[in-house]
């Protein structure tokens, strides 16, 4: 008999083929420790309600135990695990294997199991300033223009926005970032709405065969009277090719499901010799109600970067 839950890191649902997995760091300029964030799938097909945990292991890693509550029969529910996974930071490249432990039980305490399964991760670090690492593209700012990215609206923001913005608040390099910013102040029924925007700019990829890019990204919300965002989600695109997905799918429920005020790393390869759109979508649902009241989302992205290796 085969286990009747499932544990994913993709849009695939079953009983289709979960893609392989894995992800990749860039160790410049990283902290020591260097901390892993992941977003998880879970599947119930039992036919009961199961409490599930999302642990995992790997020597030389420290990982968080995350008990994610009851899960009903025929559910399944994405989870984001912020810090889920530290480990000291390796001086050079190197690439290893952590397994993803799912484990349901019958009861709130989490004594009586009844399941187990499990998933494998590849970790790739990767070091950029080791010398073997061309970069062909730095989009860091400095000069006080946007250099060619640009934003649109996907869905709801006020006229006018969301709006990019060379800043000096947030940054990894001085003196300036860029700044996504998304608004929202319709006053009219039902009030809540589905806040979405696009940061994007093209690119053609060099003609090497490892090439990756580097998003640096930080985000935040804010709000004032009687409004409020709370951010759902963030993705990664290659044109409408998904890359990295944090958080969870839309939803009217009242709280953030990704980190906010902090900045994150993504590392995603690219296609060597193509024309590309990069994209970073972000998703907020936003309730505002009340004359005067407004609801926003800022995303900052500093030292965008391509890289490539023979």
């Amino acid at each position: 008999m085969s286990v009747p839950i499932d544990l994913r890191f993709s849009h695939v649902d079953p009983p289709a083929p979960e893609p392989k997995r894995s992800i990749y760091f860039d160790l410049v300029n990283l902290p020591d420790p260097v901390y892993l964030g992941l977003t998880v799938r879970i599947f119930n097909y039992d036919d009961v309600a199961l409490y599930m945990r999302v642990d995992a292991y790997k020597s030389g890693w420290t990982f968080t135990t995350n008990n994610l509550g009851s899960l009903g029969s025929g559910a399944n529910q994405y989870y984001n695990l912020d810090n889920f996974g530290n480990r000291a930071k390796p001086a050079t490249e190197l690439e290893e294997t952590i397994t993803v432990r799912l484990r349901a039980y019958t009861d709130s305490g989490y004594t009586n199991l009844k399941w187990t399964f499990e998933r494998v991760i590849d970790i790739v670090f990767i070091k950029s300033d080791d010398g073997s690492w061309t970069t062909d593209f730095l989009n860091n700012f400095d000069d006080g223009t946007v250099q060619g990215w640009a934003v649109i609206n996907e869905e709801n923001n006020d006229a006018g926005y969301p709006t990019l913005t060379v800043v000096t608040d947030y940054v990894l390099s001085t003196p300036y970032s860029v700044r996504m910013r998304q608004y929202i102040s319709k006053y009219q029924s039902p009030y809540n709405w589905c806040l979405r925007a696009r940061l994007y700019k093209s690119f053609v990829t060099p003609d090497r065969p490892n090439i990756f890019a580097i998003i640096d990204l930080r985000h935040s919300s804010s709000y004032q009277l009687n409004a409020r965002p709370w951010v759902k989600n963030f993705r990664a695109q290659r044109d409408d090719t998904l890359l990295v997905w944090i958080g969870r799918p839309y939803n009217t429920d009242a709280d953030n499901t990704f980190p906010l005020n902090k900045w994150m790393r993504l590392v995603v390869p690219l296609p060597r010799n193509t024309t590309i759109d990069m994209r970073i979508l972000v998703e907020a649902y936003a309730n505002v109600y009340g004359s005067g009241s407004w609801a926003r989302v800022d995303t900052w992205m500093d030292d965008f970067r391509i890289i490539s290796k023979a």
